[in-house]
């Protein structure tokens, strides 16, 4: 029966702390800090108080009998958490009565899809009541238009008694336990930049002097490239029967295992990304299997472990001829691999290394 606004303006001073102004039938105002931020620590957690001067949620559901101007503010401390589709907060608030401290414990849920919409679930015991309230949010960069149902819980139960209830109980003149609806509207300003200036100040530089230094970012991102290049030829090479010339190939690894440490690096790159293309990892694998080393023990057991069978296969054969004592643990995992090429060439490559050891 009630159709109330509040407007809020909110603006962030730090990447930790922002305050807010609210407006309705008079003005309240609030501060937020971030004292944690998921990622660093396992969850958000903040602390913050708002209404204070004028109580803006108290307006909206309609306790414009009570002198709101005595109402005071309320602190508050919050947590979060998003999981990978799924984000949840808690928060538990206080406000100052005549008998004390009145808390309020708040939970939320809200879907976390990579979609421009999210469906999100509120709740609070407050009054008596465990109070619920239900939405959806669409977002229209830089814009965020929501709406839902508030108190859900007296939409669909009136005492004891389940149905579909849109009328508000006798003689209850508040929106506490009242069913109602809700528009909200968000609108993200950028932040303010300083202007560019028209004009860029002359700055005589001294005449630049060529750096080896400095070009050896550019020597490494053209040798990658190179390598890059060269791999692929070994793919296409592999997967043709008509180009398939071992000898060729053979000088083809040798050229790329001659840039050294650089090389090996950009080898294991390929061979680890699970986008590059499979024949392309092998291929990888395949060259650092002419010289292995001892830091080859962990790249090896991480692809020991790929979905992909043949590269599996080669990681057992080269992991035959590496000299180190934890390259036998992984071949024995092989060994009971579901693929049973795989479990032949490891059972193979242990055999190798029972022959060559002293």
């Amino acid at each position: 029966m009630r159709h109330p606004f509040a407007l809020e303006l909110e603006t962030s001073v730090t990447d930790r702390l922002a305050v807010e102004a609210s407006l309705s039938d008079g003005i309240g105002v609030g501060l937020k800090v971030g004292l944690l931020s998921e990622g660093p620590s396992p969850i958000d957690l903040g602390v913050g108080f708002d209404e204070l001067l004028f109580p803006v949620e108290s307006h909206l559901f309609g306790r414009d009998s009570q002198d709101m101007a005595w109402i005071p503010g309320r602190a508050w401390v919050g947590v979060g958490q998003i999981w990978e589709f799924l984000r949840a907060r808690g928060a538990l608030s206080m406000r100052p009565t005549g008998d004390g401290l009145d808390f309020v414990p708040h939970f939320a849920l809200e879907t976390a899809f990579k979609l421009p919409f999210s469906v999100g679930w509120e709740s609070s015991w407050e009054d008596d009541t465990w109070r619920q309230s239900i939405g959806i949010s669409a977002t229209l960069k830089p814009i965020v238009v929501s709406f839902g149902l508030s108190e859900f819980q007296s939409w669909i139960l009136r005492g004891k008694s389940f149905g579909w209830y849109d009328t508000p109980p006798r003689g209850k003149l508040d929106g506490i336990d009242n069913p109602g609806w809700w528009v909200s509207v968000k609108w993200d300003l950028p932040p303010m930049r300083e202007p560019v200036p028209a004009v860029a100040p002359v700055v005589n530089c001294p005449t630049p002097v060529l750096d080896a230094n400095s070009l050896q970012p550019v020597v490494d991102l053209l040798q990658q490239r190179l390598l890059r290049a060269d791999v692929s030829e070994l793919a296409v090479r592999a997967g043709s029967e008509s180009e398939t010339d071992p000898v060729a190939m053979s000088v083809l690894r040798r050229r790329i295992l001659a840039g050294g440490a650089s090389a090996h690096q950009a080898l294991w790159r390929i061979a680890l990304d699970p986008k590059v293309d499979p024949e392309e990892r092998r291929q990888s694998l395949v060259t650092l299997g002419e010289t292995p080393v001892d830091s080859d023990l962990s790249g090896l057991q991480a692809v020991s472990e790929d979905p992909w069978a043949p590269l599996r296969l080669e990681a057992a054969m080269v992991l035959g001829r590496l000299d180190v004592p934890g390259a036998d643990k992984v071949l024995q995992e092989l060994v009971r691999d579901p693929d049973e090429s795989v479990r032949v060439a490891a059972r193979t490559a242990r055999e190798l290394r029972a022959n060559v050891s002293p």
